[in-house]
């Protein structure tokens, strides 16, 4: 610890400073890298002048640092993962394959779902939304489906794969800055994940029913089809790749060893496949793929991927790490919890707690990346202290942090999507399931003791309740 007298109204001092500077940062549309840089100086000022030496701190914020190491390196080889499976063909198969899926009768359960793999494969909800998605918003016109309703599909499909693909940023972050194993984080997100798409199936079914018997246009939707096959050889064997990922993952093989080595895999199969050559390819994985399709929505949604790609995750994470570590070693974090958890009596408290203040933050304007690293820093030691495994707080993070804001008509993500899709936030807010109804979800959990994960068991879906504490 830094050797400084901390007091409840400097803890307070010290964290607010900081955190309102995030704020209105990120309000005034500057990157939330640079605030949080921002915010570091400023709470290495207030230290300074609450006395605490430089040298003490510069070791608290490099121990802080040292503690995401891990999950940057990760995310390093995530953002080589992308750019190989984009080139393989991996990536445009699962597309492929699910646009095909397509049917007129059933639309709105099929956008969910195909909405639903393309962003699983691809880690990205607004490219998901602002390729397939619009696409899907024409045919919805064409075949006379309310296009809230559309747009409600498209944006839950949309967001199920961003908050459960391990090659989404946001996944990655939220598993970051809360310290948990980024397996753990996925398999945690399945209890409410899978409950609400078992919704959003039955209700876009029934909401959908009755419509879609008009003459179908699936022009934009074939073209986009017919770019990928232009582009890459598109078989079953491109599914491979995932599998070996997906076996290697079950395995609970190591994350680093699991992306590393389906990289070079990859690399193989694209040079097997596709015909790429492998200096070509180890340029793929280190700066991305670049689609050479003239169809312009193909060429959108497959120019993605490469290590250099996800500098903006690295440095959230290094900085957040930083940050963390000198509001640890400066006993700020320590201070304001002994305060907060004077009123938590359980575990379902905390997990109520953390909710409501993720959703605070989103409401107050925030945004998805204050959301997803200062509730990681503020709780991490709360959640051990009540012998709960981080991946519980990582997915309350994600929940509100990447799913809120697209019902929210001032931030971001709703501003994105509303104007992408052509229908207001406020008029596709109530079929918007899946963001809708994720952190009402966690809370029930929460009380329920389900998914609330302690340090001596496995990370499992399991329909055992946990014991609360």
């Amino acid at each position: 610890m830094i050797d400084i007298k901390m007091t409840s109204a400097r803890a307070v001092l010290g964290f607010v400073l900081p955190f309102a500077v995030v704020l209105t940062m990120v309000l005034s549309g500057i990157d939330i890298f640079i605030a949080l840089i921002a915010a570091l100086a400023v709470l290495v000022i207030y230290g300074m002048i609450l006395g605490a030496k430089l040298k003490d701190m510069e070791k608290a914020m490099a121990n802080g640092a040292s503690a995401v190491i891990g999950a940057v390196l990760v995310v390093i080889l995530v953002g080589g993962l992308i750019g190989v499976w984009m080139a393989c063909g991996s990536v445009p198969a699962m597309l492929y394959y699910g646009i095909k899926l397509i049917n007129p009768q059933m639309f709105l359960p099929l956008a969910f779902i195909i909405c639903s793999i393309t962003s699983l494969a691809t880690g990205a909800c607004w490219g998901t939304a602002a390729t397939v998605g619009v696409a899907l918003i024409g045919v919805a016109a064409g075949i006379g489906v309310p296009l809230p309703l559309a747009a409600g599909a498209i944006i839950s499909g949309s967001h199920f794969g961003d908050k459960l693909s391990p090659l989404s940023d946001t996944t990655l972050l939220a598993s970051a800055t809360a310290r948990a194993d980024l397996y753990d984080h996925i398999v945690s997100m399945l209890y409410d994940t899978i409950p609400v798409t078992v919704i959003c199936l039955v209700a876009y079914s029934i909401l959908g029913a009755g419509y879609g018997s008009g003459a179908s246009n699936l022009s934009e939707i074939t073209a986009i089809t017919d770019g990928i096959q232009a582009e890459f050889r598109i078989n079953l064997w491109m599914l491979v790749p995932p599998m070996v990922t997906i076996f290697m993952a079950v395995k609970r093989v190591p994350s680093i060893i699991v992306f590393g080595f389906n990289i070079f895999f990859g690399i193989l199969w694209a040079m097997l496949f596709q015909g790429v050559g492998f200096a070509e390819m180890c340029k793929v994985a280190f700066y991305g793929y670049v689609s050479s399709s003239p169809v312009e929505s193909v060429s959108s949604l497959l120019s993605r991927g490469g290590a250099a790609s996800m500098a903006t995750t690295i440095y959230v994470s290094l900085f957040s790490g930083m940050f963390a570590g000198l509001l640890q070693n400066m006993n700020i974090l320590p201070t304001l919890m002994g305060l907060a958890t004077r009123h938590i009596k359980s575990s379902k408290g905390l997990i109520t707690m953390t909710s409501a203040t993720c959703i605070l933050l989103m409401v107050g304007g925030g945004g998805q990346y204050t959301t997803l690293t200062l509730p990681g820093t503020a709780f991490h030691d709360t959640y051990e202290k009540y012998d709960i495994k981080p991946c519980v707080l990582s997915r309350i993070m994600e929940n509100s942090g990447t799913l809120i804001g697209s019902i929210i008509p001032w931030d971001v993500s709703g501003i994105f999507l509303a104007s992408t899709l052509g229908v207001p936030t406020l008029v596709y807010f109530p079929f918007a399931l899946l963001p809708l109804l994720s952190p009402f979800i966690d809370i029930i959990n929460g009380w329920l003791g389900f998914g609330v994960f302690h340090s001596n068991e496995p990370v499992r879906l399991t329909l055992k309740r946990r014991k609360d504490n």
